[in-house]
């Protein structure tokens, strides 16, 4: 009898061991991918500078609404980014200025309680893009 129970015991160790792990290892995989939809966002926000910024500097007439219209379009096919917002931080329009625009946008996040862990900061990627004004 003695050697029953003790195989019980063994098998609800062994229970509550492999419950833990598995909440340990669902907790790394979320958070692994996090930081990949984090890389992914980021990426997505820095090409749409660059194309705002780039269209912008070629543009012949409105270099503000070049810039903005391209980083949109380049921002606009993405599901990971939520509002995106759009600001002109340098105008341009004279030849040899400067085009400057910032593209932010907000990254759903996926693990449960990461503000407990602090993932408040891998909601927010931001970039800013800078190319001259092109004559003609």
């Amino acid at each position: 009898m003695a050697e029953k129970s003790s195989k019980n015991k063994r098998t609800g160790q062994s229970s509550v061991e492999f419950g833990l792990l598995v909440v340990a290892m669902i907790i790394m995989f979320l958070g692994m991918m996090q930081f990949g939809l984090y890389l992914y966002g980021l990426s997505v926000v820095e090409n749409a500078a660059r194309n705002g910024a780039r269209a912008g500097s070629v543009a012949q007439e409105c270099p503000t609404c070049q810039a903005v219209q391209a980083a949109q379009a380049s921002a606009q096919g993405a599901p990971v980014l939520a509002d995106p917002s759009f600001e002109i931080l340098a105008p341009g329009g004279v030849v040899g200025s400067v085009v400057e625009i910032r593209v932010t946008a907000h990254i759903p996040l996926i693990v449960p309680g990461g503000a407990l862990f602090g993932l408040e900061s891998v909601l927010n990627v931001s970039s800013e893009a800078t190319f001259r004004q092109e004559g003609w």
